[in-house]
């Protein structure tokens, strides 16, 4: 859709906002991206080093860093909802599946993923697997959401005379140098979108 990534923090914060209100949750979703797209002081991006920690950790607390770096290790991308429903939450990490939860329905929310569908062009299956792993964790309420946002995709046709016909999917720029190297593909032609 274009929107600034900022808006997409506070959208996942709100949706967990919305369902539970755990302050340590909330600061967690406006942070999930804090290592995989962050810029830290000392000009690096994208890695959790020990000193990334520790200064993420003074901001936000030791809590949250760490529900923030389990987030980024949950393995959440095409076909990993389906895997979960099929294998079971691991044991301890029903928290760290509801920030995955609660996110996803601001990626469905917007309708971005109409016109960058990141995940296929059909999400169906990945909307039910996500639907029913939320009624697993006894949040119904949730799971309801979710299928009422995917419904928005049972048909795109909606969608169809916005969409670019190169574009498949989209990456951040955490720093001039990815924005530069990006910027090159889409001269030559490549299907990635530069924001």
């Amino acid at each position: 859709t274009g929107r600034p990534f900022i808006c997409h923090a506070v959208g996942a914060a709100s949706s967990v906002a919305h369902f539970d209100q755990s302050v340590d949750l909330v600061l967690a979703a406006m942070f999930h991206a804090a290592y995989d797209g962050g810029q830290y002081p000392d000009g690096k991006s994208s890695r959790r080093t020990d000193a990334h920690r520790k200064w993420l950790e003074q901001k936000i607390g030791p809590r949250v860093e760490g529900l923030v770096a389990r987030v980024v290790g949950l393995k959440f991308d095409t076909g990993d909802p389906e895997r979960i429903v099929d294998k079971g939450v691991p044991t301890g990490d029903e928290d760290i599946l509801f920030l995955a939860l609660a996110h996803e329905v601001d990626d469905l929310a917007d309708g971005g993923l109409a016109f960058a569908p990141k995940y296929g062009q059909s999400i169906r299956s990945r909307v039910a697997a996500c639907a029913t792993l939320a009624r697993n964790l006894g949040r119904e309420n949730l799971a309801a959401t979710i299928e009422g946002y995917g419904a928005r995709y049972e048909t795109m046709a909606w969608a169809a005379p916005l969409q670019e016909t190169k574009l498949v999917g989209f990456q951040m720029t955490p720093n001039l140098r990815t924005y530069i190297k990006l910027r090159r593909h889409k001269l030559r032609g490549e299907s990635i979108e530069v924001l």
